[in-house]
């Protein structure tokens, strides 16, 4: 099996070293334009540089698709991946609107293909005990759970990514960015679906300084032209859940905690005992 990349920044680069740790070869790789694919293509080590979305889904080499671009490019990408009878490994969110997922999602079935979004995080080994333990019964009957996903990479009025920009990533950032990591796994380890919830969300930097030129992700600006604009997704978010079977929960997420770098936590308390990680 060969697979293709769709972008190379701090994602794609994170699909790509992912795959070849698995032994799948990496097919080629397409970028944000082919002056920069090529570029990319020729610093990674991967010999071929597509020049189009159609080229790339055109070639009969490839039998699966990892989308790494940014939240607005991922429905057509996916779409058009899923239509040339390749597998899709899309980062979250599949699209910026309920009916464009859903859309995705009846593709795939009448395709017969596989296809996938990437919460990551609960293949850690210790998420994978936790779950097992709960499933077991050594906890008892979960009754709480609570925790936190803090970074500080959006901590500062300079700090600038494309996620800060409505038409780019959606209307909500922090939670969907991070907060969807925290529930999926959680809701994954207790075998409990959310239900209702209560949302408290903040935008903590009111105005930024947007670069003139681009910023890669986790990377400080290097260039000192920049506009101030104004910034209405979430810095920060407290939320209060309950669960289909009777679990109560409660989750915060910031992208704006000095000295966080990417703090991932949760605590799982049951009748019989308690799990944290």
């Amino acid at each position: 099996m060969k697979a293709a990349v769709i972008g190379a920044g701090f994602v794609g680069r994170a699909h790509i070293e992912a795959l070849r740790r698995l032994g799948i070869e990496v097919a080629g790789l397409l970028g944000s334009s082919p002056q920069r694919a090529r570029e990319q293509a020729q610093a990674l080590g991967i010999s071929r540089a597509y020049a189009s979305l159609d080229e790339l889904v055109a070639d009969s080499s490839v039998a699966a698709v990892h989308v790494c671009t940014p939240n607005h490019l991922h429905y057509a990408e996916s779409e058009a991946a899923l239509k040339a009878g390749k597998h899709v490994i899309c980062e979250k969110p599949l699209a910026m609107n309920s009916r464009e997922t859903a859309q995705l999602v009846d593709l795939a079935q009448k395709q017969k293909r596989a296809a996938a979004v990437t919460h990551n995080l609960r293949y850690y080994p210790m998420c994978q005990e936790a779950r097992a333990l709960v499933q077991r019964g050594t906890i008892g009957e979960p009754r709480m759970v609570h925790g936190s996903y803090l970074q500080d990479w959006l901590l500062y009025p300079s700090d600038w990514n494309w996620r800060l920009d409505p038409a780019l990533s959606g209307s909500m950032r922090t939670v969907a960015d991070i907060g969807t990591h925290w529930l999926d796994t959680v809701t994954w380890i207790t075998g409990q679906r959310v239900t209702e919830l209560c949302a408290d969300l903040a935008t903590i930097v009111i105005t930024r300084e947007r670069p003139c030129g681009p910023v890669e992700t986790f990377q400080e600006r290097t260039g000192t032209d920049f506009e101030r604009v104004k910034i209405d997704t979430e810095d920060y978010a407290s939320v209060l859940l309950h669960f289909d079977r009777g679990l109560r929960g409660a989750m915060t997420i910031s992208q704006v905690s000095a000295g966080r770098k990417n703090r991932f936590w949760y605590e799982i308390d049951g009748s019989e005992g308690s799990i944290a990680w």
